[in-house]
């Protein structure tokens, strides 16, 4: 039989299930609550930037609830429409538009989203997310998750590049270009050559005079196994089986951004030093806006935050089936 779950005066049925604590990049603590299932899920997603702290009941916490809201919780409230997450390259068609409810007892703020089916219930700072389906409402509730460490970095000044990275000689490289440029996949083949990863597709870039400092979100791997295969998702821990000395965790100097070209045919290797100016332009037009404060608790962000910036930029050309032959061409421009 379940238990009925209260959340500030709210009835839902669910199990409680685990409770654990996390800091995050060493600046953001939260507590995950919910089924087994969705607290190991959360800890592999998160690793290796998660670090387990006491769940205080004075941090933020995000509840997973796998179950539905009373059918009249919401009946007649106002309602309007919300964004949830404005993506450039509009590549997150379930976390867009949402709608919130107003005026619903015993909650500050209650969102839907319509394409997910997951409702969230805010409260202070504890966010339920509610959803009969495991899998929708993980992925919702490690947005919330995300959504509490992003805001957290915006509000000191740093910023979202879209760019995977690897680590070299205590170096961050940065790997830019639009979607399907080959990011990770010239990513993993450095780390194949000797590198470590920093990140597969989003970098937090902090500014200041001594230049850019970059560490990377802990987003899953999409890898295609070979040319015309579907991609396939895998968590960091998973690709790298957990071995933490793999992946750097600490924030690196940015000094080379890559900017890709990988395709499926084999063409000429190519790795050419572009203009600093055109780089640096090329290198902001990846910065991603702050993001929306739907939550209602994130801080503001600051002001004018500094563009991320390098030394050096390279274009590197090669087809899939010329990943060594390329990386061992950019490590020679690199000095390693």
């Amino acid at each position: 039989m379940e238990a009925t779950h209260r959340f500030e005066g709210m009835k839902t049925g669910a199990r409680d299930g685990r409770r654990v604590g996390l800091r995050l990049y060493d600046r953001c603590e939260v507590v995950l609550t919910g089924p087994d299932a969705f607290v190991d899920a959360a800890v592999r997603y998160l690793w290796p930037q998660a670090r387990p702290v006491p769940g205080h009941d004075d941090l933020p916490q995000v509840r997973l609830v796998l179950g539905r809201i009373a059918p009249g919780l919401v009946a007649g409230a106002p309602r309007r429409r919300v964004t949830l997450y404005s993506s450039p390259d509009g590549h997150v068609p379930d976390f867009n538009e949402g709608v919130e409810y107003t005026g619903v007892p015993g909650v500050d703020r209650l969102v839907l989203n319509p394409h997910t089916g997951s409702h969230f219930l805010m409260a202070g700072h504890r966010v339920c997310v509610v959803n009969p389906e495991f899998e929708a409402g993980k992925r919702d509730a490690l947005r919330v998750v995300k959504q509490l460490v992003t805001t957290a970095f915006e509000a000191v000044g740093v910023v979202t590049v879209h760019a995977s990275a690897f680590a070299l000689g205590g170096e961050a490289v940065a790997v830019a270009g639009p979607a399907g440029a080959g990011k990770t996949s010239t990513v993993l083949a450095a780390v194949v050559a000797g590198a470590r990863m920093v990140a597969n597709d989003k970098l937090y870039a902090r500014t200041d005079t001594d230049g850019t400092q970059v560490r990377g979100w802990t987003d899953p791997i999409r890898v295609i196994d070979a040319p015309g295969h579907r991609k396939r998702s895998a968590t960091l821990a998973t690709y790298f089986a957990g071995d933490a000395d793999r992946v750097v965790v600490d924030p690196l100097p940015l000094r080379t951004v890559v900017l890709a070209r990988v395709g499926t045919p084999s063409v000429p290797v190519r790795c050419e030093e572009l203009d600093r100016t055109a780089g640096l332009l090329l290198l902001r037009r990846e910065v991603l806006p702050p993001r929306v404060r739907w939550l209602g608790t994130e801080p503001s962000p600051a002001s004018d935050p500094a563009s991320p910036t390098a030394d050096r930029f390279l274009r590197l050309t090669y087809g899939y089936r010329d990943a060594a032959r390329a990386m061992g061409l950019l490590m020679r421009r690199l000095g390693a």
